[in-house]
C-alpha cells in the first residue's frame, strides 16, 4: 500500500465534508445497523401496543343520508316575498351545515330517539375518562374527593347530545348543494336511525321556520290593516268634502255616479265650456255663411241668379218649370203664329212661373236678413257664456290642485290597504302549506357490513410510525455521540494530518499475524507503515511514540499492529510498553514476560523484561517491571539509553505511552524519538479532545507525525468508504 491508496481511503469522507447538506441513505442504513438493538426495542415498544390496541378496537357501522338545499316550490314562489330567504351560494350552504351541526339539532335528535336510555349512549355516558379517573384516584388518596351527585334528566340529555355530536359527521364538498349526514355507532340500526332523524329534524326545522315567519308576517299585517283602513277612510272623506265645497263635480259623476275625477279629469264646468265652445264655433261659422249670403244678395240687387236663390229647391223647381214652358213656347212658335191660342196659353203659363220665381226670390232675400241678425245675436250670447265658463273653470282648476293632492293621498292609502289585504289573505290561506327549501334525496340505509375501523391500514401506519421512531431514535443516539467519524474531521484539528484509519476487526490480534491469510485490516495498517517508512520527510520515522487523548482508544493495539506489519515485511520491530501505571501490551496478546537465554540484548537490561516474538518479528519490552514503585514516569534518559543500545537491532521501535491528556509521558518522550502518532477512536474521541491533545504537544514542542482513526465501521459512508472495500474484495481480501 502507498499514499495513493491512502488518499483513496480518505477520499469519500472528504467529499462528504464538502457537501454537509447531503445525507446519503447509506449513512442512515449504517446508523441503523450500528444501533439495531435500540431500533428493535423502540419498534417493539411502540408497535406492539399499538397493534394490540388496533386489534381490540370496537367495530363501527356508518350510515349516511343526503340532503339537497336551496330548492324552492314553484307554487309557493310568490310567498317567498314575505320572508328573507338566502340565495343559494356558498354562504347559504355553510349556514345550513352550521344548522345541522348545532347543539339544538343534536338535542332534538337525542330527544326523538330517546338516546338517553339507549344502551350504547348510556355506556358512553357512564364511562369515566382516563384523565378523570386518575384525578379522582389522587383526590381519593389525598382525602379531598368531592361528593358526586347523580345527573338530572336535563344533564343526561346534554351529555347524550355531546356524545351524539361526536358520532355524526356533516359534510359538503363545497362544489354542490348536497349535504351528507353520516352517523357512526356500534349498531347498524342505530346509525341508520340517527342519520334519518337528523335529516327529518332539519327538514322540520326549515318547515317550521318558514311557517313561523309566515305567521309572524300575518300577525304584522293584521295589526296594520285597521290603521290603514282608518287612514283610507279619512283621506277619501277629506277629498270628497273638498270637492263638494268647491263644486268640483265631474261630468262622469252625473252620468255614472262615480265620485272620482281622477279617471275622467273633466268637471261639469269643463264639459259645459267645451260644449259651449263647440256651439260658438258652429254659430260663428253659420254667421259667416249668412253674412256672405246677405252680402252677395245686396251686391246682386236681388237678381234671380244669386247663389242663395239658385240653391233654393223651390227656385230650382220653378226654374225647371219655366225652362219646360219656354221650350214648349219655342216649339209651338216654330210651327204656329203668334195668335195661336196654344202659344198664347203657353206664354201666359211661362210668365206666371217667372212671376212666382221673382216673388220667391224676394222672400228669400228678406229671410236672409233675419237669419243674419239671429246668427249675430246667437254668437254674442255664446261668446258671453264662454267667457263666464272660462272664469269658472279657472277657479275650479286652482281648487283642483289641492283636490288632486287629497286624491293622491287617498289613492296611496287605498293601494297600501289593498296590498295588505291581499298579503293577509295569502298568508292566512297558505301558512300551513309551506315546504322547506331542502329535500331529502337519499334516506340512510342499514349497513350490510362493518364499516371499520380499517385495522390493516392502521397497523401498517402504526408499524411505519414505530419504524420511523426507531430510526429517529438511532439517528438521535448517533447524533448525541460527538466523536470523530471521518479523516476529514480529524484533519480539521489544527496542525494534525490524518495518516489513515483502521477498521474494526473480529477475533484476536495474534491470529491476524500468525495465520498467513490477508485481511483488510492488515492492508490498512500497512498503508500507515508505508507512509512512516517511505512518505515525505515530515512523516518518516523509525522510533515512534504512540499515544491517545484518553484511555481505551486503541493505541496499544495500533502500536502492536504497526510493529506486527513491520515483522510481516521480514524485519524486526520492538514495542516498548512505557505505561508504567497500567502496562497492557502483553495482556492484549495474552503473554507474560519470560526469560530468553539466547537474547543478544546488552547486559544493561534484565532479559526477564523482554518478551521475544510475541508476534512474528516483534519483541515487547515492559518498562514497569524493572522500575521502582515510586518512579511513575519513564525518565527520558532511560529511554535514550534503551534506544541507543537497541536501535541497531530493530528496524522500527514503537513506544506505547499513557493518554496524553492525563499524563505528559508521550510529550516528554517525544524528544527522544522521531515523532508522535495520535490515535483516536472512531465515534468516541471528540475533536475537542484532539485539539486539547495537540495543544499539550505544542506545549512540549513535540513533533506530531499525524493521527490515526481506529475501530471504524467496515461499511457505510461514515466509515471505510465502499470503493476501497470493493477494491479489497476484488483482490480477495477478507474483512478481518
Amino acid at each position: 500500500m502507498n499514499a495513493v491508496q491512502l488518499s483513496a481511503f480518505n477520499g469519500p469522507p472528504q467529499q462528504e465534508s464538502q457537501d454537509p447538506s447531503h445525507v446519503s441513505p447509506w449513512k442512515i442504513f449504517a446508523v441503523v445497523r450500528r444501533h439495531w438493538l435500540a431500533v428493535l426495542i423502540v419498534f417493539l415498544v411502540a408497535g406492539v401496543p399499538a397493534c394490540a390496541g388496533i386489534v381490540m378496537m370496537t367495530p363501527y357501522y356508518d350510515s349516511s343520508a343526503s340532503l339537497i338545499v336551496g330548492t324552492h316550490q314553484a307554487q309557493f314562489r310568490d310567498l317567498q316575498a314575505t320572508q328573507s330567504s338566502l340565495d343559494v351560494d356558498t354562504v347559504a350552504v355553510n349556514t345550513e351545515v352550521g344548522i345541522l351541526k348545532s347543539p339544538a339539532t343534536a338535542i332534538s335528535v337525542a330527544g326523538r330517539l330517546d338516546l338517553v336510555n339507549d344502551p350504547y349512549i348510556r355506556r358512553l355516558t357512564d364511562s369515566v375518562p382516563l384523565k378523570a379517573r386518575i384525578i379522582r384516584w389522587f383526590q381519593a388518596k389525598l382525602g379531598s374527593l368531592p361528593a358526586t351527585k347523580p345527573l338530572t334528566p336535563a344533564e343526561r340529555l346534554q351529555v347524550a347530545r355531546d356524545i351524539l355530536m361526536n358520532h355524526v359527521t356533516i359534510l359538503n364538498d363545497g362544489r354542490s348543494y348536497i349535504i351528507t349526514i353520516t352517523a357512526r355507532t356500534n349498531r347498524p340500526e342505530l346509525s341508520q336511525a340517527i342519520a334519518n332523524t337528523y335529516a327529518d329534524v332539519f327538514l322540520d326545522f326549515k318547515r317550521h321556520m318558514k311557517i313561523d315567519a309566515t305567521w309572524r308576517a300575518n300577525g304584522l299585517l293584521d295589526e296594520q290593516i285597521i290603521p290603514l283602513k282608518e287612514r283610507l277612510r279619512k283621506a277619501e272623506q277629506a277629498a270628497e268634502e273638498y270637492r263638494e265645497k268647491n263644486g268640483l263635480i265631474s261630468a262622469q259623476m252625473e252620468h255614472s255616479g262615480s265620485s272620482s275625477t281622477q279617471d275622467g279629469g273633466i268637471t261639469v264646468a269643463d264639459q259645459q265650456l267645451v260644449e259651449t265652445n263647440r256651439e260658438l264655433i258652429r254659430a260663428q261659422a253659420d254667421l259667416d255663411e249668412k253674412r256672405s249670403r246677405a252680402s252677395q244678395m245686396r251686391e246682386q240687387g236681388g237678381a234671380a241668379s244669386t247663389t242663395n236663390a239658385l240653391s233654393s229647391p223651390v227656385i230650382q223647381q220653378l226654374q225647371a218649370q219655366e225652362a219646360q214652358l219656354n221650350a214648349h213656347v219655342a216649339s209651338i212658335a216654330s210651327t204656329a203664329g203668334d195668335a195661336n191660342p196654344e202659344l198664347l196659353a203657353a206664354r201666359a203659363a211661362a210668365a206666371h212661373v217667372h212671376q212666382q220665381i221673382a216673388i220667391t226670390m224676394g222672400r228669400i232675400s228678406s229671410s236672409s236678413d233675419k237669419d243674419l241678425q239671429s246668427a249675430e245675436t246667437r254668437v254674442a250670447e255664446l261668446t258671453a257664456e264662454v267667457a263666464r265658463l272660462e272664469t269658472r273653470v279657472g277657479q275650479e282648476n286652482e281648487a283642483n290642485v289641492t283636490l288632486k293632492q287629497l286624491e293622491s293621498e287617498a289613492n296611496a292609502a287605498r293601494a297600501v290597504y289593498q296590498d295588505y289585504l291581499g298579503r293577509f289573505a295569502q298568508t292566512s290561506t297558505e301558512a300551513t302549506l309551506q315546504e322547506p327549501d331542502a329535500e331529502l334525496i337519499a334516506r340512510a340505509e342499514s349497513p350490510l357490513g362493518v364499516s371499520g375501523p380499517p385495522r390493516t391500514q392502521y397497523m401498517a401506519i402504526a408499524l411505519l410510525f414505530a419504524g420511523v421512531v426507531g430510526v429517529g431514535t438511532a439517528l438521535m443516539l448517533d447524533r448525541t455521540r460527538q466523536g470523530i467519524r471521518s479523516p476529514s474531521e480529524m484533519d480539521s484539528v489544527p496542525g494534525l494530518h490524518t495518516l489513515g484509519l483502521l477498521p474494526v476487526f473480529t477475533g484476536r490480534l495474534i491470529n491476524l499475524y500468525r495465520i498467513p491469510a490477508q485481511s483488510i485490516y492488515l492492508e490498512m495498517v500497512e498503508s500507515i507503515r508505508t507512509i512512516l517508512s517511505f512518505g515525505q520527510n515530515r512523516f518518516r520515522a523509525k522510533t515512534v511514540v504512540v499515544t491517545s487523548p484518553g484511555p481505551d482508544e486503541g493505541k496499544t493495539i495500533f502500536a502492536l499492529s504497526l510493529a506486527g506489519n513491520t515483522g510481516r515485511a521480514g524485519k524486526k520491530a520492538l514495542v516498548i510498553d512505557c505505561d508504567t501505571r497500567g502496562p497492557s501490551a502483553l495482556e492484549v496478546l495474552n503473554r507474560t514476560p519470560g526469560r530468553d537465554r539466547e537474547s543478544r540484548l546488552p547486559v544493561t537490561f534484565d532479559e526477564n523484561q523482554l518478551a521475544r516474538d510475541v508476534l512474528p518479528g516483534v519483541d515487547v519490552l515492559t518498562i514497569a517491571g524493572w522500575k521502582s514503585p515510586t518512579d511513575r514516569m519513564v525518565s527520558p534518559s532511560v529511554i535514550q539509553l534503551i534506544l541507543t543500545e537497541l536501535s541497531p537491532h530493530y528496524d522500527m521501535i514503537v513506544l506505547d505511552t499513557p493518554p496524553v491528556l492525563a499524563f505528559p509521558d508521550a510529550a516528554v518522550l517525544s524528544h527522544e524519538t522521531d515523532g508522535v502518532v495520535l490515535v483516536a477512536k472512531w465515534g468516541v474521541t471528540t475533536v475537542a479532545a484532539m485539539k486539547e491533545a495537540m495543544r499539550q504537544m505544542e506545549t512540549y514542542d513535540a513533533r506530531v507525525l499525524g493521527g490515526v482513526l481506529t475501530q471504524a465501521p467496515l461499511r457505510g459512508p461514515d466509515g471505510v468508504s465502499a470503493r476501497p472495500i470493493q477494491i479489497y474484495q476484488h483482490y480477495g481480501l477478507l474483512a478481518s
